[in-house]
């Protein structure tokens, strides 16, 4: 079913940190850098290795025991005590189910891929959602702590939640696929020092599937 999900915006990281240093205006801040996992906003959980040290593919859609169960995603969305937040969260959760979902031959009504729903009270694995200093999400599906990290003021446009959902899902970074030299090319010099291992490449291997696609530009 994860073969129709589609990428949302993940060359957000991949721009930013590859645009040279003094092009950059001093009042634009990435809020992503600021998540504190891997490539910046990426939380890995306890039982996953680097990406770039283990086999992985296209840096997308996990396979096996790191989907969702079911294809469906609970959460708890309690701690965002702002009601124009919440509406945007959920908004962005309709936006990615939509373009995640497919039409079967013969119907004109689309059959969702992923969906988002809040977790009941008797639900014990779900993902909580929450304001942390800056953006951040775990990707995929793991049996220990799973949350969605959004600061207040600087992570709240439908493109970053967007780009955090997908995260959830499984996604990795595209600029950072084992394939990705076919695609594009990485500007070193003017990767702003430290920042190099954003643009590590992944192995190919067995943790995550491809799905026969190509590059996603967008």
């Amino acid at each position: 079913m994860f073969a129709h999900v589609l990428v949302l915006s993940y060359l957000l990281v991949g721009f930013t940190l590859s645009t040279p240093i003094s092009d950059v205006s001093q009042t634009e801040i990435d809020y992503e850098l600021f998540g504190g996992g891997f490539e910046g906003d990426m939380i890995l959980p306890p039982e996953v290795l680097n990406p770039s040290e283990e086999p992985t593919g296209r840096g997308v859609a996990i396979a096996g025991p790191r989907q969702w169960p079911k294809n469906t995603i609970p959460y708890d969305i309690s701690l965002i005590t702002d009601q124009k937040d919440r509406d945007m969260i959920e908004a962005a959760m309709n936006t990615v189910t939509l373009v995640t979902g497919f039409t079967k031959p013969g119907e004109s009504t689309i059959t969702p891929c992923v969906t988002f729903r809040p977790k009941m009270s008797n639900e014990f694995q779900y993902l909580k959602i929450q304001y942390g200093t800056g953006c951040s999400a775990t990707v995929g599906y793991t049996l220990f702590k799973k949350t969605l990290n959004l600061q207040k003021n600087g992570c709240f446009t439908p493109g970053i939640i967007q780009h955090e959902l997908t995260h959830v899902l499984g996604f990795y970074h595209e600029q950072s696929r084992p394939d990705r030299d076919l695609y594009i090319t990485i500007n070193h010099e003017n990767v702003a020092k430290g920042k190099g291992h954003n643009f590590n490449k992944y192995l190919w291997g067995g943790s995550v599937l491809n799905q026969n696609s190509t590059y996603d530009y967008d």
